[in-house]
């Protein structure tokens, strides 16, 4: 799976051949068949397990005996880390959905949805304690994971900040916008 990763955050899914996943990894083509259906196959493994590992973490951060502002901030934090850590796997994850067939998007979709639901709730616990402010759940956790997800596209991790001064600005921009006493909008 490493090889299908490295090739499809380097060339893309559709520019990635067989040939060259089979190549990476020093087998025949023909081989490779034999270990998996195709890289449709591939590309499906490796979108359920970013998710899958996102879907943990922030399970996992929920359950955490901490006030819900600092388990939504964590929550964003672990996202821009995750993405951060397996730039390849969530630089697929965000740039190559449209790939999969009707069946693995729905598939994938429920996992995103299971997300998505996790974090909302997580937001309106906040708003129940008092400590965020009152908003469209949905719309809090678009327009949060949206402006998450796009960090794979700027972030890089030669640049002159280092991840933590980054996801930590990240994380104050977007926790102002949504806490209690904030007068934005």
């Amino acid at each position: 799976m490493a090889a299908a990763v490295r090739l499809f955050h380097e060339q893309g899914f559709h520019a990635t051949s067989m040939q060259d996943i089979a190549d990476s990894v020093g087998l025949q083509k023909g081989s490779l068949y034999h270990y998996i259906g195709g890289k449709e196959d591939l590309l499906v493994v490796i979108m359920m397990e970013a998710i899958a590992r996102y879907n943990r973490t922030l399970a996992e951060i929920r359950a955490m005996a901490l006030p819900v502002r600092a388990r939504l901030e964590l929550a964003v934090r672990n996202h821009l880390m995750g993405i951060a850590d397996n730039l390849s796997m969530l630089t697929i994850f965000l740039r190559e959905s449209y790939a999969l067939n009707p069946e693995q998007q729905e598939l994938l979709g429920a996992e995103m949805t299971r997300y998505n639901t996790m974090f909302e709730e997580l937001y309106m616990e906040g708003v129940a304690a008092g400590e965020l402010r009152p908003l469209d759940p949905k719309l809090v956790s678009r327009t949060v994971l949206g402006a998450c997800n796009w960090f794979y596209r700027w972030y890089r991790p030669e640049g002159e900040r280092s991840l933590d001064e980054l996801a930590t600005s990240v994380v104050d921009i977007l926790m102002s916008g949504i806490a209690a006493g904030s007068s934005a909008c």
